[in-house]
């Protein structure tokens, strides 16, 4: 887990359902986790402000390095999810909000999409022939509306000063009936004996790094109010560890949870990472 720097932070309402009261959780670290008495979210109150978070992610960015994730092992779980998007997706634009070092862009660039990403880069900005780049959060990048069939955010939302705004913006520059593809952790295996049986400790809570910590119902939530209907939860293939142990552990995972989802149609399967795909459904 990265180091805990000491930044400037504000109280916020709940960033799902706009909500001014909450009561303590959980103290990490320094930092308040919250919970909502009117929804029940779980989020970091008082959190770093958005001047605090772009400084913290303009230095050694901890989630770009080869430390974290080795790009040989993310491109297997890269290259299957940017097919599954070709056959859902409706046009070539291609926007990743959280792109990071790029990996995922490289994929869908090879498969022929035109993309665009958008991250706090810091001296880390991806070099991708023919994309397009912001540095910085989405709302900031004023970019036209309606203009990209496809948009992408991979463990972001969690770390966002302002999730519910960052979403309504990623709707705002997709076409209508254009695909989202979101992925978050599951806050019920951040805690509590899930936690304890899966990651074998008593939490992986990690502000000011995560500040938003979601559950299948607050994520759909959030999509339902920002004008998207989710189309069907998701069952990304999880990348390789060090340990050959985990890589056990994760295969038997992802197919236990593979065929449970298929015995189901889809309905039923352990989510210890919430992904889905979701369509804009404009307002009549």
């Amino acid at each position: 887990m990265p180091s805990s720097p000491v930044l400037d932070t504000i109280a916020v309402r709940c960033p799902v359902c706009n909500g001014g009261s909450d009561e303590i959780f959980m103290d990490v670290r320094g930092y308040r986790v919250a919970r909502c008495a009117i929804c029940g979210f779980l989020f970091v109150n008082p959190r770093p402000t958005p001047e605090a978070l772009a400084t913290l992610y303009a230095g050694a960015n901890p989630y770009h390095g080869e430390e974290f994730e080795p790009t040989a092992w993310e491109r297997p779980v890269l290259t299957r999810l940017v097919a599954g998007i070709r056959r859902r997706a409706r046009g070539n634009r291609f926007l990743e909000v959280g792109c990071g070092r790029g990996d995922l862009l490289r994929t869908a660039a090879a498969a022929g999409f035109t993309v665009s990403g958008c991250d706090y880069f810091g001296a880390d900005r991806p070099a991708i022939e023919g994309a397009s780049f912001h540095d910085g959060a989405l709302c900031d990048a004023r970019l036209p509306a309606a203009s990209f069939d496809v948009v992408v955010s991979r463990n972001t939302l969690e770390h966002l000063f302002d999730p519910r705004g960052e979403l309504r913006e990623m709707v705002r520059v997709l076409k209508p009936d254009g695909l989202l593809y979101l992925k978050v952790p599951n806050v019920a295996y951040e805690h509590g004996w899930l936690c304890r049986l899966v990651f074998r400790q008593p939490h992986v809570l990690e502000p000011p790094y995560h500040l938003n910590y979601f559950t299948a119902e607050s994520l759909r939530r959030l999509l339902e109010t920002a004008g998207l209907r989710l189309d069907r939860w998701s069952l990304e293939r999880p990348s390789r560890e060090r340990s050959w142990k985990a890589n056990l552990a994760r295969e038997a995972y992802f197919r236990a949870s593979l065929a449970l989802a298929a015995v189901s149609g889809g309905r039923v399967f352990p989510r210890i990472i919430l992904a889905c795909f979701a369509t804009h459904q404009p307002m009549p």
